[in-house]
């Protein structure tokens, strides 16, 4: 039979369906548009820009905070990953929690984030002084380290197996586990040393930018800042280089 009604018109909708539909509309995850591109595209400046124009106070990162050695950004298409030594107190729950997520067990010397110690970046900003001092020598002093997630990554170019490729979704460096001879090369090569063999399962553990240390650091030391939420700052305070509205 056909759809249509004796008025030769299509049938009303029901208000069940209607109800239904818009439902389903409104379950259906946001699609986020926003990377590092579209970003810097409607600021019409670079990251060092929106550091100078205030865009990424309230995270903390300004100027002299930069250019004192306590603050350290890098970013994927993504995120932009904030480190605060400032706030590192030395708990290294960040490693623990890392590795119980990546490898299904506690194994720190596997993390792909490091805590340090012996590293004099100053005062705390909550108290003024160190984290267990007053930032003299002989004071316990933190530092947190994570991977730097390189534009032109050396650990990526020495894989002599070509097993460490950019993620298509985030942007961040990660090994393919079946490609992974554990050679050991991708260590040697990053200035930093981050990717580690582990000797369980013979693959280099390197950082995915997962955010987990980010979620179980008590004090902040480390955030991962979604691009859509720098462009939201960046409207409210008027850094865009047109008036075109990007849709999220």
């Amino acid at each position: 039979m056909s759809d249509t009604n004796i008025n030769g018109s299509a049938p009303e909708e029901s208000p069940t369906n209607a109800v239904e539909q818009t439902e389903a509309v409104e379950a259906k995850p946001k699609q986020k548009t926003f990377t590092r591109r579209t970003v810097l595209a409607m600021a019409g400046c670079g990251v060092a820009g929106l550091v100078v124009g205030g865009v990424l106070a309230s995270w903390g990162v300004t100027s002299q905070s930069i250019a004192s050695g306590r603050i350290d950004i890098r970013h994927t298409a993504t995120k932009m990953i904030v480190t605060d030594r400032a706030r590192c107190s030395g708990c290294q729950r960040c490693e623990m929690m890392c590795t119980l997520k990546n490898d299904g067990r506690v194994c720190q010397n596997i993390a792909r984030v490091r805590v340090w110690d012996n590293y004099n970046w100053g005062t705390s900003p909550d108290t003024g002084e160190g984290s267990f001092g007053d930032g003299n020598p002989g004071a316990c002093e933190f530092t947190v380290e994570h991977c730097k997630q390189c534009a032109d990554a050396w650990c990526m170019k020495y894989c002599p197996v070509h097993a460490i490729k950019p993620d298509e979704k985030t942007g961040a460096r990660t090994v393919d586990p079946k490609l992974c001879i554990g050679c050991g090369m991708c260590a040697q090569a990053c200035p930093w040393n981050m990717p580690r063999i582990d000797t369980e399962t013979g693959v280099s553990t390197k950082c995915i930018s997962c955010g987990r240390c980010a979620e179980q650091c008590p004090n902040g030391a480390i955030q991962f800042i979604d691009w859509e939420d720098i462009a939201q700052k960046c409207i409210d305070m008027g850094v865009v280089r047109t008036t075109t509205l990007v849709s999220a």
